[in-house]
């Protein structure tokens, strides 16, 4: 279990408010994007989910590259690079659900830009747990039509 500062939840709360509006023209344009009410959750989790790998990252003296937490544009930069491996962050909250989740459409745009999924599973305000698998891992696991749309799965279970 790793330990994170429960003032993150107010930063990415903040970034992730400012990223749902940067993205509000995005979102008109390409409405399958649209999340409804859950944009500001979404953007709020993943930017949390960002932010722990940094702070992980940090404390352990890593050095890392880092795409921007918020910017005008989608980035088609993975989220971090660490010795030329580039990775894709993917944070969730805990619920009853036990499957880890990559959207299919992007998981296609990662190929050859994309080498790890670092999964954060945030399980309360102040500790998460960290799952890994390889890029090419996820093309092999089921998919399934989600709420929104199409998405590997796999049970966290097998990643542990």
């Amino acid at each position: 279990m790793i330990k994170f500062p429960k003032s993150f939840w107010a930063i990415a709360e903040q970034i992730g408010q400012a990223r749902s509006v940067v993205n509000q023209k995005i979102l008109e344009n390409n409405p399958r994007f649209d999340r409804g009410e859950k944009n500001n959750h979404v953007d709020t989790i993943g930017i949390l989910g960002e932010l722990i790998v940094m702070d992980y990252l940090t404390r352990k003296d890593q050095k890392f590259e880092m795409a921007k937490l918020l910017d005008f544009y989608p980035s088609k930069n993975p989220d971090f690079v660490i010795r030329k491996k580039r990775i894709d962050v993917k944070a969730s909250k805990r619920s009853h659900y036990k499957d880890l989740l990559v959207n299919e459409e992007a998981h296609k745009k990662g190929a050859g830009k994309i080498d790890l999924y670092w999964f954060v599973e945030i399980l309360d305000q102040e500790s998460c747990n960290f799952y890994f698998t390889d890029y090419n891992n996820v093309s092999g696991w089921d998919c399934k039509l989600m709420k929104y749309t199409r998405a590997y799965y796999r049970n966290i279970n097998d990643l542990k």
